[in-house]
């Protein structure tokens, strides 16, 4: 199913973005407020995931 492959590749991005961008955030600029977004960004990471098992099997 390439609409949920497409989604998939979002949610990686989206995940991605949020998970090494707020550990990025936080290590090198030293931000604090930003550690209730980490695992925000894995659980987009993890849909990611699901998404594209998901579409495979449809396919």
């Amino acid at each position: 199913n390439p609409a949920m492959a497409q989604l998939a590749a979002w949610a990686f991005v989206i995940g991605i973005l949020l998970f090494s961008g707020s550990l990025y955030a936080i290590v090198l600029l030293g931000v604090k407020n930003l550690g209730f977004i980490t695992p925000i960004g894995g659980v987009f990471f993890l849909i990611g995931w699901v998404l594209l098992v998901l579409a495979a099997i449809r396919k």
